[in-house]
């Protein structure tokens, strides 16, 4: 018997007669029964609870690893395609410190630069377009802001630095400058 299981002892008294006795051993008995079956019940809950707990945290620690070893997937992912395009700019420096010719260093910058971008659009990298747009919070940063000129307000007439979106998530705005009516008396 283990030490932490409660032992019923039946109350049986000297004035009580022989069949109340039997009776009261009786129902006793069942109590008796009844309270180790309960226990019984309570220690097999106990230890399925114990055991949901472990699989939970063991489901924690099996998903924040695959998350992990997703992410790096991706990061590798990246990195392969971007690898080309650091090959060649380590080329193209090496090209530069040997030869003078100004033209080809500068036809050889562009195909990088072409090669990039390609590279970010098989990751599904996408320009957002602005310039000449009109002015959408979600997709542009406005700068600052110049009397209209022919543009019509709220139209983008310069775009400081590109933004890029992958699907509908915006990565980075467009930061622009942003046309404006102006006032009555010629000034924006």
């Amino acid at each position: 018997m283990a030490k932490d299981e409660a032992v019923f002892v039946p109350n049986v008294t000297e004035e009580q007669t022989p069949e109340e006795q039997t009776q009261n051993g009786t129902e006793e008995s069942l109590q008796y029964q009844l309270l180790r079956q309960t226990q019984q019940e309570l220690a097999e809950m106990k230890d399925r609870y114990l055991r949901a707990l472990a699989d939970m945290a063991n489901m924690k620690k099996r998903l924040a690893q695959e998350r992990q070893e997703a992410r790096e997937r991706g990061m590798v992912s990246v990195i392969v395609e971007l690898l080309p395009v650091l090959d060649n700019f380590e080329r193209a420096f090496s090209a530069l410190q040997q030869a003078n010719d100004l033209e080809a260093l500068l036809e050889g910058i562009k195909l990088i630069h072409y090669q990039f971008q390609e590279a970010l659009k098989r990751k599904g990298l996408e320009p957002i377009e602005a310039l000449g747009k009109e002015f959408d919070p979600y997709y542009h940063e406005a700068a600052g802001q110049v009397p209209s000129n022919g543009a019509g307000e709220d139209e983008i007439v310069e775009e400081l630095l590109r933004g890029y979106r992958i699907g509908d998530r915006i990565i980075r705005p467009s930061r622009v400058i942003v046309a404006k009516k102006p006032n009555g008396n010629g000034e924006a």
